[in-house]
């Protein structure tokens, strides 16, 4: 009877272990894990000391789907969550992590944040020519169902370190 009961008492602790190994990570429904994309961003921002002083945004920010707009003409229906912090003074840094719903969906988020970039560079152009190259070194990358936009000295790193924190 001891050993019943042991086995039972051995048997509850392994299938609760296991419950919680499967629901400790958040999850979209298709089996991938969500982004925290406010973390990760800060994550990010912080990487850069010489980052200027930066307004951020996020999808818990008050009109979040005007301010996305901003960044992309995409569709804000489509995105699971996103964190953006721009240059307060203008100037070409930005870094953007932003999580879309459906991972079809992250072409055509690219190809609004290629546009974006575009525009800047054109901006740029046109009144600071000394720092088009910076928009023009921009990262533009995903992984699974994130994307990652930066402008900064320092998008070598954050383009690892996203790779790093998102592969998971």
């Amino acid at each position: 009877m001891k050993k019943n009961t042991k086995l039972i008492k051995t048997l509850i602790c392994v299938l609760a272990v296991s419950a919680l190994a499967l629901t400790g990570c958040g999850s979209d429904g298709n089996g991938e894990a969500s982004a925290d994309t406010a973390k990760i961003g800060a994550d990010l921002l912080a990487l850069d000391a010489d980052m200027p002083e930066v307004e951020t945004v996020t999808s818990a920010s008050e009109n979040a789907d005007v301010s996305f707009a901003v960044l992309a003409d995409f569709d804000y229906d489509k995105i699971d969550s996103f964190y953006y912090s721009y240059s307060k003074s203008g100037s070409p840094e930005e870094i953007a992590v932003i999580a879309v719903k459906e991972k079809g969906d992250v072409a055509d988020l690219m190809k609004a944040l290629q546009a974006h970039i575009d525009s800047r560079r054109g901006t740029f152009e046109q009144y600071t020519p000394e720092k088009v190259s910076m928009v023009e070194n921009a990262i533009l990358t995903y992984q699974g169902k994130v994307v990652l936009y930066a402008v900064s000295k320092k998008n070598g790193a954050m383009q690892d370190t996203f790779k790093q924190t998102v592969g998971q």
